[in-house]
């Protein structure tokens, strides 16, 4: 969880909105959309790493979330993804 962290805190310089990268809530809201993008990758899972509230009502958190999960998404990823059941990809 450190290395995500650290992560988060590297790639919030890259955010569009450099004020929203400077609020905790994106780092917490980057941590759980890379979590999120990362169960992506096993197959059957329906994990989803978000905080309902947060992600409605909070502007950084769900910036961060977005930029997270897109950016920790494998590049490999195909059509045919031998069963992941995750959900709508455009609610994210």
């Amino acid at each position: 969880m450190t290395a995500i962290a650290a992560g988060a805190a590297l790639l919030a310089s890259c955010a569009g909105d450099s004020g929203l990268s400077e609020d905790p809530n994106f780092v917490a809201g980057y941590g759980d959309g890379c979590a999120t993008a990362s169960e992506q990758e096993k197959s059957f899972s329906t994990k989803r790493v978000r905080d309902a509230y947060l992600f409605d009502n909070d502007r950084a958190y769900r910036s961060g979330w977005r930029q997270g999960w897109q950016q920790c998404q494998s590049p490999y990823r195909q059509v045919d993804d031998g069963g992941r059941i995750l959900g709508n990809e455009d609610d994210f």
